[in-house]
């Protein structure tokens, strides 16, 4: 399978082409995760939202990133790209094996993405500070302060996302973190 030309084939609404190339590649992710990360990182919007859609599939069947991968995805939230690959980057964070080293970095760009006008970057912007602060106890508080900050004033859809992750944070007590 030509993985790029099957997601440029994306008409913008649906996700088959996505899901195609998920199904075809989805017993050889070792092989095929860098691939991804590559075309995730063009700069072709096609490729950028197909590459992290399919990468966010297979992180939620357990498809574990870490180590370089993990670095690679995370710096996708630091360059401009286009928002659905964004979002999807977002998306897969909670299945992603943050380095130390790489904390700093990620919070600086979560701290962006909370400013964004598109209301779901900004929902699981918020959802990315709360998977840090679940991982990092050092950002628990800071990480509270900022969700009881914006908990009136944003969207009901960053709400949400906020109220998610709170509970996560209740779920995992910080002498766990």
């Amino acid at each position: 399978m030509d993985i790029a030309r099957t997601l440029r084939s994306y008409d913008g609404k649906r996700v088959a082409p996505f899901r195609a190339v998920a199904e075809a590649v989805q017993g050889m992710p070792g092989h095929v995760v860098p691939r991804l990360l590559d075309l995730a990182a063009s700069e072709e919007p096609e490729l950028q939202a197909g590459a992290t859609w399919v990468i966010k599939y297979l992180a939620e069947r357990g498809v574990e990133l870490r180590g370089p991968q993990a670095g690679a995805l995370l710096q996708l939230l630091d360059r401009r790209i286009a928002p659905h690959a964004t979002l999807h980057v977002l998306q897969t964070l909670p299945f992603v094996e943050v380095a130390r080293a790489d904390e700093p970095a990620l919070k600086r760009a979560l701290l962006a993405l909370i400013k964004s006008r598109r209301v779901f970057v900004r929902a699981w912007a918020y959802n990315g500070l709360g998977v840090l602060a679940v991982r990092n106890s050092e950002l628990r508080g800071e990480v509270e302060r900022l969700f009881d900050l914006v908990a009136e004033t944003e969207t009901a859809a960053v709400r949400v996302r906020i109220r998610h992750a709170r509970a996560a944070l209740v779920a995992r007590p910080a002498n766990e973190g």
